[in-house]
């Protein structure tokens, strides 16, 4: 199953034996970010175009959030557009994943994956989280451990939400986030890099 081919959850449920709940576990964390960094993001705001592309969202509203989430946990890698595959049952490209490093000699250059990004794209949170949860799985199995929780984010040019896995129960927050107050998404964020980071 390519990530992309899962147009809902409910399309991965079908070969996936997943619960599926809503609960807010991600806490209010509030990190300060500095006033040039806000800045830029009102100022992608305000240039974005009526019909934007999905490249426009990624690299100026997204990716500065995920960019500064890696400063403060170091000790991780981030990944772009980078081959997720689990045997031939699962495969894609999510828009991002975070994973430990890998240390020493190794053939798996891209370490153990924690987290799963998608982009929703035109604001496709069902399709986002089709493809995120399926990214997810894909995770969980490569990492052949179903006590570690795998968390996964779907994200629009401005609105935010976030999921985890644990054993076969996907959790979605109730709770969502927007970019017009960037420190209490990047609070969010900042609190699942660190959950990862235990990992480590």
């Amino acid at each position: 199953m390519k990530f992309s081919d899962s147009k809902s959850v409910e399309d991965v449920q079908k070969k996936y034996p997943i619960y599926n709940r809503f609960e807010n576990f991600v806490p209010n964390h509030r990190v300060e970010l500095p006033q040039l960094y806000q800045d830029d993001i009102q100022f992608a705001l305000s240039k974005q175009a009526d019909v934007e592309s999905e490249m426009f969202y990624r690299e100026y509203l997204i990716a500065p959030f995920m960019s500064e989430a890696w400063k403060r946990h170091r000790d991780l890698k981030l990944w772009v557009n980078r081959r997720l595959v689990y045997k031939d049952e699962l495969t894609g490209e999510p828009d991002y994943f975070l994973a430990n490093k890998s240390k020493g000699t190794t053939t798996n250059q891209v370490g153990n994956p924690l987290l799963a990004v998608a982009e929703a794209k035109q604001e496709k949170f069902t399709e986002g989280w089709g493809q995120c949860l399926a990214a997810m799985i894909a995770c969980q199995k490569i990492n052949a451990d179903e006590n570690i929780t795998i968390y996964g984010m779907v994200a629009t040019s401005e609105l935010w939400q976030f999921a985890k896995l644990h054993g076969d129960t996907f959790t979605r927050n109730i709770r969502a986030y927007t970019i017009h107050m960037p420190e209490q998404l990047f609070g969010a964020l900042d609190y699942m890099f660190g959950e990862y980071e235990k990992h480590v």
